[in-house]
């Protein structure tokens, strides 16, 4: 049987002696007692329980309090995670656990956010990251300015047992189109159960129900449908915010089926395939990130419906697209339903990630990166298309409850052509 216990900060402490096979003779691989944690005043006791895999009554294995960690720190409510062995005068030892929780709600006020596609918006209400400290998720409110918008978000991990989850969301966006000359209004509602199978097999499935209308002064095009969805990943990544090593490999499968019209059906596919490896073994990591990116469409391909390349999460180093870049067809190759793109990031931890007096994380990080894919309307049309490239380098900031800022600079390349270059932002890793 596994024992957990939680001791207080004050009051009587053993002797803190850091774990040193000397000190129990040389060879010798002292027996794990107990666990126990330090630090966590809001997370209820049970979500770090959950996650210690190490077996109690067995020898100190380094290799499974290190991943043992690292799931602790992949919860996204921690600052900083440490281990360590204490030992006892049985010759047994105590393995404790440190956390340094982050912040984990914002007051409510309004604060300004950026987004690529809608630009600024003042956003006001209350972001809970570990509601009720059960590792929940709870958002309430909503934004004005380039995205005008309010609604609800709930996320339990745990909400049926062992990584059963639970996510729903429901809410309303208006905003203008990135490029089409349309004011677009979003209602929607969406529910998705997931469940692990094991520590790397991590799949979803659920639906949406939405209504989105696309409309300027002239013409007003609305559709309400129901889409099916599915997901599944295999993902061996060691640190989910920032991996030194691992692979994950991510498809999505998503299924409008039109209500009204009832015609409107489109199926897309989308598919990522990333790899880490750690290229040093210093706590400044030096990681090679590579990628490739494949997203493929069935069915009714609206206009309305078209992606687009040269922003953060496909090619850098582009200017945005917006209406007259479109409407002039001077650079029609960015536009599509079709794509394929590929991406390879040198990662380089200038100061590693570190929980200051505050509670919060702080580090930096900078990278170079190289982006290059083809985007077309249709998928048999990619192989005659020219590839585009993007080029650069970029700084990442870790920050409480989004895991990561980004900020890159690139110049893109095309047909023996270089462009004077975009800054892109964003939040989370590309990949």
């Amino acid at each position: 049987m596994v024992h957990f216990k939680k001791r207080p900060f004050t009051g009587l402490f053993l002797l803190l002696i850091l774990y040193d096979p000397f000190l129990f003779g040389g060879g010798y691989t002292p027996n794990i007692s107990t666990v126990e944690f330090y630090g966590n005043t809001k997370t209820l006791d049970y979500v770090l329980e959950r996650e210690i895999q190490h077996p109690i009554d067995s020898p100190l294995d380094s290799v499974l309090a290190e991943a043992d960690r690292n799931r602790l720190e992949n919860l996204g409510i921690f600052s900083e995670v440490s281990w360590k062995a204490i030992p006892l005068q049985d010759r047994t030892v105590i393995l404790q656990y440190t956390v340094i929780e982050s912040i984990q709600k914002t007051p409510p006020g309004a604060f300004p956010i950026y987004e690529e596609d809608t630009g600024w918006s003042l956003t006001g209400g209350w972001i809970i990251q570990n509601f009720r400290g059960r590792n929940q998720t709870l958002q309430l409110g909503g934004s004005y300015g380039g995205k005008d918008t309010y609604g609800i978000i709930f996320v339990d991990p745990w909400m049926f047992g062992n990584h059963v989850s639970l996510s729903l969301s429901s809410g309303r966006s208006l905003f203008r189109h990135r490029f089409l000359d349309r004011e677009l209004d979003v209602r929607s509602f969406q529910l998705n159960l997931g469940r692990w199978f094991g520590e790397s097999i991590k799949t979803s499935v659920g639906f949406e129900l939405e209504e989105k209308s696309f409309s300027n002064e002239i013409i007003s095009d609305s559709y309400f449908y129901f889409s099916p969805q599915y997901s599944f990943k295999y993902d061996t990544r060691d640190i989910y915010w920032n991996p030194a090593r691992g692979i994950l490999i991510s498809h999505y499968f998503y299924f409008m089926n039109g209500i009204e019209p009832s015609d409107q059906q489109l199926f897309t596919w989308y598919q990522s395939y990333s790899m880490f490896i750690k290229l040093n073994n210093s706590d400044k990591k030096l990681v090679l990130a590579l990628n490739g990116t494949v997203n493929r469409k069935w069915g009714d391909k609206k206009e309305v419906w078209l992606n687009y390349f040269g922003d953060s999460y496909t090619v850098r180093g582009w200017v945005l697209p917006d209406q007259d870049l479109y409407n002039s067809g001077d650079e029609s190759f960015r536009f599509g339903h079709e794509s394929a793109y590929a991406t390879v990031e040198l990662r380089s931890d200038i100061i590693p990630k570190y929980a200051t007096k505050f509670g919060t994380e702080f580090g930096l990080g900078v990278i170079a990166f190289f982006d290059a894919g083809m985007i077309s309307e249709d998928w048999n049309d990619l192989k005659n298309s020219t590839l585009m490239y993007g080029t650069g380098f970029g700084i990442r900031i870790p920050i409480p409850m989004v895991d990561v800022l980004r900020i890159d600079y690139g110049w893109g390349y095309r047909n023996g052509y270089w462009n004077s270059g975009a800054f892109h932002w964003g939040v989370q890793q590309k990949f």
